[in-house]
């Protein structure tokens, strides 16, 4: 075991001054940002809720974010203050809060991308994927992190010191993975199809994950200062700005869905195939994601509104069915038309026998 470089500050559990000096700012930043983020979160609820008398599932994972990464604000900062002392139970709190911050972030971020995938089976599989590799790092932290805090062994600690690290970079990939999947997805389905306007919103994303992946890398530089557990202080402020940037992203889409009028220059395009004209939206405010299909007997089109709430419901006499998932008082509308080949024997069955005698 004297193999192992155990860092100094293992040793010593109480900060010093300088150390709760750089907490106390850092707690100050974070009360400022969650005022702010709980504000918009309060703005972005009310509006849901007058809309459809019900807590979505964005806003759901907004509140549990907040409030798991203000509650490990406070105990991170009571335990450096020394009103706290070192025990299982409080490590074991922290990591849960921790867990609950990343899965609720990487989930509200999937969840900003289904409004663009009209499979929706492509984004369960996604959850699903993501939260499987979230949560195998997550049982890691729980087995490495913890006993490297309590002292276990100085191998622990060892291994704790290299593992940490490599486990935020790995969130820092899959973070970046689904941020820029979404930016493709905007160019590909939105601009790619004549939707200049969403432009604000390709340049916004692109300049606000750029800040998110910033503060992930600023996250993991804090882990060397000189005492060990001051980065944990950082967590929260990181994630509570993470937030705040998701639910800028979320605003901003509402209002280019909204400003969208009959009158704009981004129509809604059906495309000239089978299924083209067949399949229309009520609501003025909408953008067409993907077009008909041309060379098949079904027309396909995805529109985002900011109308209903999500909903579910089939038109069997006009052959529609419709689907709608909802994303900060956002509404994607996924709409598919099957449309039927008539063949020329149908087409003179259909006929009157007068009409029929006079063809002949």
């Amino acid at each position: 075991m004297t193999g192992f470089l155990i860092p100094p500050w293992y040793e010593v559990v109480a900060p010093g001054h300088e150390d709760m000096y750089i907490a106390s700012i850092v707690w100050g930043f974070t009360l400022a940002c969650g005022m702010f983020t709980f504000s918009k979160a309060v703005r972005q609820t009310s509006v849901a809720w007058k809309r459809a008398r019900r807590v979505t599932v964005y806003a759901f994972m907004v509140w549990l974010e907040l409030l798991a990464s203000s509650t490990m604000g406070i105990l991170s900062w009571l335990f450096l203050y020394g009103a706290l002392e070192p025990s299982f139970q409080l490590y074991f709190l922290l990591v849960c809060l921790w867990v609950v911050q990343v899965q609720m972030l990487m989930q509200i971020i999937i969840n900003r991308i289904a409004l663009l995938v009209y499979d929706q089976r492509q984004i369960t599989k996604l959850k699903w994927i993501v939260a499987l590799i979230i949560g195998l790092i997550n049982v890691s932290v729980f087995c490495i992190w913890i006993p490297a805090r309590l002292q276990i062994s100085k191998k622990i600690i060892f291994i704790n010191e290299i593992w940490d690290r490599i486990e935020k970079v790995l969130f820092l990939f899959v973070d970046a993975g689904l941020s820029l999947y979404f930016i493709h997805m905007v160019r590909a389905k939105l601009l790619a199809n004549g939707l200049t306007k969403y432009t604000v919103l390709f340049r916004f994303t692109l300049f606000m994950v750029a800040i998110s992946l910033t503060l992930d890398i600023a996250l993991i530089g804090t882990m060397s200062l000189p005492n060990g557990f001051v980065y944990v202080q950082f967590h929260p402020l990181v994630y509570l700005l993470k937030l705040h940037i998701e639910m800028k992203i979320a605003d901003l889409i509402a209002k280019i869905v909204k400003a969208t009028s009959p009158s704009s220059g981004d129509r809604p395009s059906t495309g000239t195939g089978a299924g083209a004209g067949a399949t229309h939206s009520r609501s003025t405010r909408m953008a067409t994601l993907r077009p008909a299909d041309h060379n098949s007997n079904k027309g396909y089109s995805a529109h985002i509104t900011a109308t209903q709430p999500e909903s579910y419901r089939e038109n069997e006499e006009l052959g529609q069915e419709q689907k709608t998932h909802e994303f900060g008082g956002i509404r994607k509308t996924i709409s598919t038309t099957v449309v039927q080949k008539v063949s020329d024997e149908d087409e003179i069955g259909s006929e009157s026998s007068s009409t029929r005698h006079l063809k002949k």
